[in-house]
């Protein structure tokens, strides 16, 4: 009994020897520095514009908070419109007068504040509002 070996055989077999290309090896000093190139640009990104604006903010907040006269209409956080009757920086403290009828003033923390209403120019010239009624 004599074995031939055929084209089916050959078919058959021979994927199973077959190789792979070996793997590809990755571009020479990529890993250290690219992962500290992405850590910084996302060090700048959140800089530019989280911490910034919010820096800007505070500042604005700071010197609205330094120019706080008497008699200015302001605005707490808790959403109390009232008058300033006195303001006391050392202590941080601003006196409010909520009710001119009954004289009213509540005590609040300077940085309570949340606004300040623009003064209205053409109102102190004239003696009333803009309308004229």
């Amino acid at each position: 009994m004599t074995m031939t070996f055929g084209f089916d055989y050959l078919t058959v077999f021979l994927p199973l020897f077959a190789q792979d290309a070996p793997p590809a090896s990755p571009p020479p000093g990529g890993g250290l520095s690219v992962i500290l190139l992405m850590v910084s640009f996302f060090f700048i990104f959140y800089w530019l514009f989280m911490l910034r604006p919010q820096q800007k903010q505070e500042e604005k907040h700071r010197k609205m908070l330094n120019s706080l006269e008497k008699n200015d209409r302001v605005l707490t956080v808790g959403g109390i419109i009232a008058a300033i009757h006195s303001v006391d920086k050392e202590k941080n403290e601003v006196v409010l007068k909520v009710d001119d009828s009954n004289g009213t003033k509540i005590k609040f923390h300077l940085s309570s504040i949340e606004m300040v209403f623009p003064k209205d120019k053409d109102k102190d010239k004239e003696g009333g509002d803009k309308t004229g009624k």
